[in-house]
């Protein structure tokens, strides 16, 4: 993802903003949606933070990188606190 620190100009207020990547899913996350971040793998983060590599890292991610497990479908509410660690736990 891209990320910067900016200052609001009605409040001075200091604040974070981020943006994420997203491309065509591998095979494993197609099971579950049509679309995921994509992620960079560690030797890769030079290239593309110092622009020697381009699109061509914009590919999805290894088969065996990533895991999933069923959780509570409150992690989809927006009325779920997002700090609440009981979102991501696994369930039966």
């Amino acid at each position: 993802g891209l990320w910067d620190e900016w200052r609001n100009p009605e409040t001075n207020e200091l604040l974070k903003s981020c943006a994420m990547i997203i491309g065509e899913p591998n095979k494993f996350v197609a099971e579950v949606h049509d679309r995921m971040p994509v992620i960079l793998e560690r030797d890769q983060f030079e290239p593309w933070l110092t622009g020697q590599a381009g699109l061509e890292l914009l590919r999805p991610a290894a088969e065996d990188l990533l895991n999933k497990h069923p959780v509570s479908k409150r992690v989809n509410s927006s009325r779920a606190d997002g700090d609440d660690a009981t979102l991501i736990e696994e369930i039966g």
